[in-house]
């Protein structure tokens, strides 16, 4: 009689079938790998997306007309350090970032300032400074848009790898809820979610997750990816009463 279920070959060519264990820890080392990947291309991605967003936002900050003159001045202070960081020149923008910081405090140049150090950190490897300066941005300044996404992004991809799976997942479900219309955006958030539920071997809130990119964003580049996830995830909750 042949067995039910998955099967794989041993060294010896011998099909043995496997449990729902192996499974599990296939999952685990998959989404793993995964993750490291994912944070190593962050790196680079993070930097590339504050120097995007350079122009833009010093030039909002500095066309805004009615501004006290400790605004204008931050502005001002702003847009000589995106240069340098838009030049590469990371050590002196963190200077200039930092000495906009404590001479502004509380300022929307200050704001984009604390975004930025994050990403600086981050470039530089240092999880635990890009972390605080993402989450200083996320508590003091709640505008949505990019700077928000910047800082969300950042600290996501912070928490995963930390291994802190169920923080990340949240985080990711936030970035996909400020996508609005970019639904390929919102899709690979999500699948970003499932990733980190898969590590925490959370099958349940994988299965949920994955069926709303399913559901909700059929034809974006991420839907293979969750139509795979939702088999997965059900073959291992097994049959639903």
């Amino acid at each position: 009689m042949r067995a039910h279920g998955p099967t794989r070959e041993d060294t010896l060519g011998k099909r043995t079938r496997v449990t729902k264990k192996a499974l599990k820890h296939d999952a685990f080392v998959d989404t793993t790998a995964k993750g490291t990947k994912f944070i190593e291309e962050h790196i680079n991605r993070i930097l590339i997306g504050a120097v995007v967003l350079v122009v833009a936002v010093g030039v909002v900050f500095l066309v805004v007309r009615g501004q006290r003159n400790a605004a204008r001045q931050a502005s001002a202070l702003l847009s000589v350090a995106t240069e340098s960081l838009s030049s590469g020149l990371l050590a002196q923008a963190s200077d200039q970032f930092t000495g906009l910081i404590e001479q502004y405090p509380g300022t929307r140049a200050a704001g984009a300032a604390t975004c930025y150090l994050g990403t600086i950190r981050f470039h530089e490897k240092d999880f635990d400074g890009a972390l605080q300066h993402f989450q200083t941005y996320l508590d003091r300044y709640r505008n949505p848009g990019n700077l928000r996404n910047l800082a969300l992004t950042g600290k996501a991809s912070i928490l995963e790898h930390r291994r802190e799976f169920a923080a990340a997942a949240d985080a990711y479900l936030a970035i996909a809820a400020d996508a609005g219309d970019q639904h390929a955006t919102a899709a690979l958030n999500l699948m970003n979610a499932v990733r980190c539920y898969r590590a925490l071997q959370d099958w349940q809130s994988m299965k949920g997750t994955a069926e709303r990119v399913v559901r909700d964003y059929p034809d974006t580049p991420s839907a293979g990816d969750a139509r795979i996830a939702l088999a997965e995830a059900s073959g291992l909750l097994g049959p639903q009463p």
